[in-house]
């Protein structure tokens, strides 16, 4: 397989779909003798198709892919977030342009925590954890706490140490995860 270089970033809601900064990437590249696989020049540059068509032929050069290179903006954009998910899930290399932020988005990590297994590993079902938790509480106050509690408490923990310690990156993860494990429960019942 031919080592290829996929470039992913925001189009839509963007000055000529980011083409520019597309292309002129594709150029960088190619210059320095990679096998690019740049989205838009899918379909010749149309802009015009549904968004649909545009994913199935990303997703499928993805797939080609050896590596992604994400542009400024993709934590925002829709289709990058999903081209990530796909780069990490099959291992490939990623890269970041010089401008980007290369952080993953705090509700990414907090979904991936939660929801893939790493906190259930350790803890369980969030339904389980809460009611057992909402057990301890409800003894310790004296009076009925259930699991739902329980998550609206601890975002509201991670809310005030927010207060006291702007921007703590694990805090909002944190909050965000629990808000998660709250809409678990819920469909748990």
């Amino acid at each position: 397989m031919t080592y290829a270089v996929y470039i992913s970033g925001p189009m839509r809601g963007r000055p000529n779909f980011n083409y520019d900064l597309f292309n002129k990437t594709a150029d960088a590249f190619r210059k320095s003798g990679l096998v690019v696989l740049n989205p838009a020049e899918n379909f010749d540059g149309d802009q015009d198709r549904h968004l649909s068509e545009y994913m199935k032929a990303d997703i499928g050069m993805l797939l080609r892919a050896s590596m992604i290179f994400l542009l400024p903006g993709w934590q925002d954009s829709e289709g990058s977030r999903l081209e990530y998910l796909i780069a990490k899930a099959l291992d490939l290399e990623i890269t970041f342009h010089s401008d980007t932020n290369p952080t993953e988005p705090a509700e990414m990590t907090a979904a991936r925590i939660v929801r893939n297994g790493e906190r259930q590993a350790v803890y369980g079902h969030p339904s389980d954890d809460f009611k057992r938790t909402a057990a301890e509480w409800s003894a310790t106050f004296g009076k009925a706490v259930d699991p739902l509690d329980v998550a609206i408490a601890m975002v509201q923990l991670k809310l005030s140490r927010l207060v006291g310690t702007p921007g703590h990156r694990d805090s909002i993860i944190d909050a965000i995860g629990y808000l998660i494990c709250y809409e678990r429960i819920l469909q748990h019942g």
